[in-house]
């Protein structure tokens, strides 16, 4: 795709990424957990040219019925099912190396990219919670990455056992695939055995795209790697253009070209008749808000502050906050805590306002204002180092998504920031991402 365009991927949040937004009346909740609504979501955003839908995974379920998680659907069954509903979106599932099997994660990615002709993408996490779910413990960051190193190596192993000419389907000669072009995986390590090859030959993109979100140092060593597509959390323009060229610098110094990742800053538009307009949306939608989620919620996002016997109208003493640095150095922290302490501390702002933020969107940038003032707001980024794309966050999936699909992306096309249609082929030709090789 043109350097000179945007690639715009959707977080599918079926009822809203908002918390609480599944109150909202058009939210549809409803309709959870079938395929109708995220088959209607994935069509009105295949009809604006989006280039992919996204779709995150939590393996712990920690709001005790108060509200669904805001994305609840299973990754893999779901984009192997919207594959058969439309023709041209991407479609990026979540999945964790600390738990998936390499084999079978493999051979499902490769199936749906066959099912989708060639639009599967895979988020790669290491995963931060679930580990009571699954039968085993979670290792510390540094040491997840390891595994997701040795992870990665036998999942393009097997990706590439099968030569892209291996199938012959010679129906006379009664050969369908010569076996000299595939071959074992022969994956032996401390912490994997794996022989292969997978049972269906080399998909249509070779490797599904390969997304990944994680901003620590070891996150952003392995996206520099590894990444194609990287989601981030960047609520300012001076954290976004910091992680922007840091990662890009990365990439090269891992041998690859600059245009080989793509970086997508999370960002929910709230679009309004104008900027009074779109505050009163926005202020309507954290009405919806749970106190006591939300109070529990910024416990967490303060890596675990002392909250107890503050009023919503006062500041949080910074004597109850960890140092930002440090907080960091500790492998466990949120990459979102320094963005919230510099709120709490610098910005003073009040309880309320800091579960608020906490709950609006999970950290992310939100810009509420008229089409035309968010259109502006992504070109700035997008044009002073900051992002090639975002990833969009809908409050609701009702009439706030319609109003981003149907206003903000024509006003990107008529200013030539993104495309008017797809490209033929794969998720990887529309990203602009070259086909992998097999080894």
């Amino acid at each position: 795709m043109p350097a000179s365009q945007m690639s715009l991927l959707l977080f599918l949040s079926p009822v809203g990424y908002q918390t609480s937004a599944w109150r909202h009346p058009d939210s549809r909740s409803e309709e959870l957990y079938g395929l109708d609504l995220p088959a209607d979501i994935a069509r009105r955003a295949e009809a604006a040219k989006l280039h992919a839908l996204f779709l995150a995974d939590w393996l712990s379920f920690e709001e005790t019925g108060r509200n669904p998680d805001l994305n609840g659907y299973e990754p893999f069954t779901t984009i192997a099912a919207l594959s058969a509903v439309t023709k041209h979106i991407g479609l990026i599932g979540t999945a964790a190396t600390s738990f998936w099997p390499p084999y079978l994660l493999a051979r499902q990615l490769s199936q749906i990219d066959w099912l989708s002709k060639g639009r599967a993408g895979w988020n790669i996490v290491t995963a931060t919670t679930g580990q009571e779910n699954f039968n085993c413990d979670l290792p510390p960051r540094n040491e997840r990455y390891a595994r997701a190193y040795d992870y990665m190596a036998a999942m393009t192993g097997l990706w590439d056992g099968w030569q892209d000419d291996a199938v012959l389907n010679d129906r006379a000669g009664g050969v369908w695939a010569d076996n000299a072009r595939i071959r074992a995986t022969h994956h032996q390590s401390a912490h994997l055995k794996i022989e292969g090859p997978l049972m269906l030959p080399r998909s249509p993109q070779g490797w599904p795209v390969l997304a990944q979100a994680g901003a620590s140092e070891a996150g952003r060593d392995f996206a520099a790697h590894y990444g194609e597509v990287v989601f981030t959390v960047a609520p300012r323009l001076g954290i976004a253009q910091e992680f922007y060229g840091d990662l890009k610098s990365r990439v090269e110094k891992a041998g690859r070209p600059r245009s080989a990742l793509r970086v997508h800053p999370g960002l929910m538009p709230i679009v309004g008749d104008d900027a009074k307009d779109a505050a009163r949306i926005q202020n309507e939608l954290l009405d919806y808000t749970d106190e006591q989620t939300g109070l529990a919620r910024l416990s967490h996002g303060l890596e675990g502050a002392d909250l107890s016997g503050l009023d919503w109208n006062d500041t949080i003493p910074p004597e109850r906050l960890k140092d930002p640095a440090l907080a960091v150095m500790s492998q466990e922290a949120t990459t979102r805590y320094p963005y919230y302490h510099h709120l709490a501390v610098e910005q003073k702002y009040t309880l309320r306002q800091m579960m608020r933020e906490v709950m609006r969107a999970a950290g992310h940038a939100v810009i509420a204002g008229s089409a035309e003032e968010i259109a502006d707001h992504m070109q700035h980024w997008f044009e002073n180092g900051a992002a090639d794309g975002f990833a969009l966050l809908p409050p609701t999936c009702g009439e706030a998504l319609d109003r981003i699909l149907t206003e903000v992306v024509p006003i990107l096309q008529e200013r030539g920031l993104f495309r008017r249609d797809y490209a033929e082929g794969t998720l990887r030709d529309n990203l602009g991402l070259p086909r992998p090789p097999a080894r």
